[in-house]
């Protein structure tokens, strides 16, 4: 069946460069969410398609695949039935926003602003959320288990595929399963509960969206302490006058003002000064930047002597950077240096 329904598709990415063929299938994929396929081993048929094809419609045919195992997720409370147009929403566009096509991917702020949103859901209420967890991998295991039998069959034709069954569609359906594994991380690092921790975000555009985004997930916010700012010239007179325990800096802050860079430093010493540990990151769009900074700032201990940053700047580029994550890398760092 998945054949014959991909084959309009195919016909009509014929000919077309890349970005064309990418435009061609979103628009495909975004009118038809069905399931396309009747099996794994009908799935299966993707990994035999040429490569150009088959990295472009693997993500969205397993996309499709998990959106219809959703569907028999049986919501049991209000607030199960608050996170499941949430989850699908995520698990929808992921079918875009996949390592295949990324670089296409227009959305990627908003998909991970919406992904931040999700994860804040599920950690206001972490016992009734992991089920949705439990759920996404059970689909992951299943299909594992239904492709190791497809590959047994004695007229299993190894020759015919592209590339291997198993590692052609199992990481795809991991990625969708990946969905919850930051959520899933604060459960266990810490039952999910709430940080005691605030944060400081220096940025010159939407400081605000940013720190809403780190409360959302967990941070912590003291009364009367402002946690956002424009630059770090402002940033620098709140740490001496507050306490901020996580701060997150932008790189570039606009012409005339103090770098990312240097108020790392600068930040660092405030914090040593009061005898806080500093625990200190940076985000950006420019790559750049980020290995610059992260060339003047290891993450990592040199020859015993403390970071100045607790996480591989280079990593922290914008344009895939959440909240979730950044939280799950804050308890890492707090479990390291106390």
């Amino acid at each position: 069946m998945l054949k014959i329904n991909l084959e309009p598709l195919l016909h009509d990415v014929k000919g077309k460069k890349r970005k064309q063929r990418y435009n061609v299938a979103k628009a495909f994929f975004d009118e038809h969410t069905e399931n396309m396929a009747d099996s794994i081993e009908d799935m299966a048929y993707v990994c035999q398609l040429p490569n150009a094809q088959r990295r472009l419609v693997t993500y969205p045919v397993v996309g499709n695949w998990v959106l219809n195992e959703m569907g028999f997720f049986v919501p049991k409370t209000e607030h199960q039935r608050r996170v499941l147009p949430a989850l699908r929403n995520i698990a929808s566009e992921t079918r875009f926003n996949n390592s295949h096509t990324e670089d296409f991917y227009g959305r990627r702020d908003e998909y991970n602003a919406s992904w931040d949103e999700l994860n804040g859901l599920m950690l206001s209420n972490p016992e009734e959320s992991m089920d949705f967890h439990k759920f996404l991998l059970d689909i992951t295991q299943r299909a594992s288990t239904d492709m190791r039998e497809v590959m047994q069959k004695p007229d299993f034709d190894e020759e015919s595929y592209t590339i291997d069954l198993g590692h052609g569609l199992l990481s795809p359906f991991g990625h969708f399963d990946f969905i919850t594994h930051g959520f899933e991380n604060s459960v266990q690092q810490s039952n999910a509960a709430p940080l005691n921790l605030t944060v400081m975000v220096v940025d010159d555009e939407h400081p605000d969206a940013w720190y809403k985004r780190m409360i959302s997930v967990g941070f912590a916010e003291r009364e009367g302490q402002k946690g956002y700012f424009h630059d770090c010239e402002s940033a620098l007179a709140a740490l001496e006058a507050g306490q901020y325990d996580v701060i997150l800096t932008d790189l570039e802050l606009g012409k005339g003002k103090m770098s990312g860079v240097d108020f790392i430093e600068k930040a660092y010493q405030i914090q040593k000064g009061k005898g806080l540990v500093p625990r200190i990151s940076a985000f950006s769009y420019n790559q750049q930047a980020l290995k610059a900074a992260c060339d003047r700032y290891p993450h990592y201990d040199v020859h015993g002597v403390e970071p100045r940053v607790f996480q591989q700047l280079n990593l922290n580029n914008k344009s895939g950077f959440t909240a979730m994550h950044f939280r799950n890398d804050v308890e890492s760092a707090v479990r390291r240096y106390q």
